[in-house]
């Protein structure tokens, strides 16, 4: 029986704490500091180890470090008439710190806590279409909780799964992505649209481009999706690693399978300083439409107001396209 990734979060929270107490407790018996400064001193090093995770993301992301030139995502022309100016020390800082505080709400409280509370009714129900919300890599549906709320407000009834196991096959992951879009299309009696956040895009374009008719659906807006593969998939536990690694032959079989017009009814919204998916040539996908973000991380994008914002923009684009199967 595999666990669930919110049980695998609530595991890695107590492990920090573990690693906290000791600390704690190492100082005061051989150190002979109080029980309270050695506790404040191994919370700083949990703290310490997850800022310097998230430096090191950043450090083997942006530049694609160790991935061989011959299998790294290219950046196309059109991509690099995108490419912003370069971050100050500040922003880049700033740009460190979001992502930071992002990680450490996202997997130390969202995900392992708060995948009971239940997503906000929409405003005007009806006057969008239904939109399924699908997670990324070894997570669940709380990663949404800090943007839905926006989500509603703009009028768009949500619905979010968890995908399972969380080191599964993607393909499976497709499967249960169509048959979502199935229910809610004869819940609704609309075909939905699907806001999918890094490997959720690639599970969602998978259930698009399957075999059979696909399921009726507006179309994607994919949110820091490795659409060639990622960097970092190469260090990465699971089936689902191992699909997502640059250039691999199950992303090369994906992107053979979709037809034009499922590309068209694609918005891939990315950013250049992404700390997971990248290097950034990995969101840009031909035929599909773009938008290039700066500053913001991965985990960021999910609750950055601008990266929001270009997510109800994409969506509005969407909704306005006649539904296609």
């Amino acid at each position: 029986m595999s666990l669930s990734a919110a049980a695998l979060r609530r595991i890695a929270v107590a492990l920090q704490a573990a690693v906290a107490l000791g600390c704690a407790a190492e100082l005061h018996a051989l150190h002979g500091w109080s029980l309270a400064a050695g506790l404040l001193a191994g919370i700083g090093a949990v703290l310490a180890i997850l800022g310097l995770s998230v430096a090191c993301a950043f450090a083997f992301t942006l530049p694609g470090l160790g991935e061989p030139e011959a299998t790294r995502p290219p950046i196309p022309p059109a991509l690099q008439a995108m490419r912003p100016a370069r971050l100050t020390p500040w922003q880049a800082l700033a740009c460190y710190l979001r992502e930071y505080a992002a990680v450490f709400r996202m997997f130390n409280w969202l995900q392992p806590f708060c995948s009971h509370h239940r997503l906000r009714p929409a405003k005007a129900p009806g006057s969008r279409p239904p939109l399924l919300l699908v997670h990324g890599y070894g997570c669940n549906h709380a990663v949404w909780l800090d943007m839905q709320p926006a989500l509603a407000a703009a009028g768009y009834h949500c619905e979010a799964i968890d995908l399972d196991p969380v080191f599964g096959d993607i393909d499976q992951y497709a499967l249960e992505v169509r048959a979502a879009i199935a229910r809610i299309a004869a819940t609704t009696g609309q075909p939905p649209l699907l806001l999918c956040h890094s490997m959720g895009g690639l599970a969602a374009r998978a259930a698009l481009a399957g075999r059979g008719k696909p399921p009726p659906c507006r179309g994607i807006v994919t949110l820091g999706t490795p659409h060639h593969g990622c960097v970092l998939a190469r260090y990465g536990r699971g089936f689902n690693s191992r699909q997502m690694r640059c250039a691999s032959a199950w992303l090369r079989a994906l992107a053979a399978r979709e037809t034009s017009r499922q590309r068209a009814a694609l918005v891939s919204i990315f950013s250049w300083h992404d700390s997971i998916a990248g290097p950034v040539g990995t969101s840009w996908i031909e035929g599909a439409h773009h938008v290039a973000l700066g500053g913001i991380g991965h985990v960021s994008l999910l609750r950055h107001p601008v990266a929001t914002q270009a997510v109800l923009l994409a969506l509005a684009q969407l909704s306005a396209v006649a539904p296609a199967a």
